[in-house]
């Protein structure tokens, strides 16, 4: 952690961020399927499997009078294009012929260089047999957020027939809604980090910390009674100033200089992705200091924390400023954003082998360029520190965090 700030340093790439993703969703009524019915043509319809496809008549399904036919098990739909952080429902209503069994509608990302990002799947949509005469059309669809860099949404159908043969597998009406929600301000949400590593999160909905995931500061893994010196022996952090209450976990600072805070009891991790959302704000005034609120990342093992920490929203409390701080090969890096922090935000990190990206509020402000082979743990986005010399009268404050998810990335290993 930094004694002091800096505004931007070496290696930081700066990212300008908007207050939304460029090209974000919107209202839409328009489908954006560019054959739907395939009224003339099979264009933008095909096999994934080599397949025999037919454009087949329809008699049975309003608005439809023709549809895709495939003697195989996967196909593709039309592509679209698309921008990072929208979310879209991509549709079509389907049957089997000669069979039964399920469909699935995956969707996958593309960037302007048709270079392949990432993928999401609907569930599995049961399909009763159907005969060449009539039967069922059933829709199946997925809706799945655009990652950074998208450009191109590739739509996908696979079936599952078990040991039927000779089937034969049909939809039409494929439909691609853009959604009108605004874009997530959890980076989480709105890059498709998928589901969080519930043993290395923690949604703190309890009565109490989860003693078997954190530690209290100020005292032993497993005990919560006890005092210990605080930042650089200012202070006391002490096990009595953590808990959790309401759906957050709250760390309160004294006037008298004592704080609290968590240390990490999960298994230890290298590269991957933290998002917490917190905020901190003073409870009292009475002309002290203010307190130092900080989310990081910091080494489990013996490494010098000047070349393997990650602080990614340091301020005092209150400050209109948060600061990414990057610890690495004895030196630091940072960048930083301007918010109101006495309310909730978003925080992340994306550590990989060569760089941390930084995420306040879903939107990338920057990059820096860097390697940290350290293995790290999160403090649960709790910590509050004295930087005043013990007996300086410190400001009361409460730091809150609503949660904390681990998502891994390309790169993450585990201890």
């Amino acid at each position: 952690m930094s004694t002091h700030l800096k505004r931007l340093a070496a290696g930081v790439v700066l990212v300008a961020a908007a207050a939304s993703v460029p090209g974000g969703p919107a209202a839409a009524a328009t489908n954006a399927c560019s054959n739907p019915v395939l009224a003339s043509n099979l264009n933008g319809w095909g096999s994934l499997d080599g397949g025999w496809v037919t454009r087949d008549p329809v008699g049975d399904l309003a608005g439809a009078s023709w549809a895709f036919d495939t003697g195989g098990h996967g196909f593709y739909m039309p592509s679209v294009p698309v921008s990072a952080g929208q979310t879209w429902t991509f549709g079509a209503q389907d049957r089997v012929v000669y069979g039964s069994g399920t469909a699935r509608l995956t969707v996958e990302w593309y960037n302007s260089s048709g270079q392949y990002l990432s993928e999401q799947s609907g569930s599995a949509t049961a399909l009763p047999a159907s005969t060449p005469s009539g039967g069922t059309w059933t829709p199946v669809s997925v809706t799945a957020t655009a990652p950074a860099g998208a450009t191109s949404a590739h739509v996908l159908q696979a079936g599952d027939f078990g040991t039927a043969t000779g089937t034969n597998f049909k939809a039409t009406k494929c439909d691609y809604q853009l959604g009108a929600a605004a874009p997530s301000d959890a980076a989480a949400v709105r890059y498709g980090w998928g589901t969080p590593v519930a043993t290395q999160s923690d949604e703190y909905n309890g009565t109490a910390v989860d003693l078997a995931k954190w530690g209290l500061m100020g005292t032993g893994p497993g005990s919560t009674t006890g005092c210990s010196a605080g930042h650089d022996g200012n202070g006391q952090r002490c096990a009595s100033q953590t808990r959790v209450s309401g759906g957050y976990l709250q760390v309160t600072g004294t006037a008298d200089g004592k704080t609290g805070g968590l240390y990490s009891r999960m298994r230890a991790f290298r590269y991957g992705r933290i998002e917490v959302r917190e905020r901190a704000l003073h409870t009292a005034s009475n002309g002290g200091r203010s307190y130092h609120a900080v989310p990081l990342l910091w080494p489990q093992d013996t490494t010098d924390y000047r070349s393997a920490e990650i602080d990614f929203a340091e301020r005092d409390v209150a400050s209109p400023e948060v600061t990414l701080f990057v610890h690495h090969d004895l030196s630091q890096s940072s960048c930083d954003r301007t918010v109101d922090s006495t309310q909730f935000h978003n925080y992340a990190v994306d550590w990989s082998p060569s760089s941390v990206k930084w995420y306040v509020d879903g939107d990338l402000i920057c990059t820096v360029n860097a390697s940290i082979t350290a293995w790290n743990s999160s403090n649960g986005g709790a910590q509050l520190d004295m930087f005043a010399p013990t007996g300086t009268l410190m400001r009361p404050a409460r730091q809150e965090i609503d949660w904390i998810r681990m998502y891994p990335n390309a790169g993450t290993q585990y201890r």
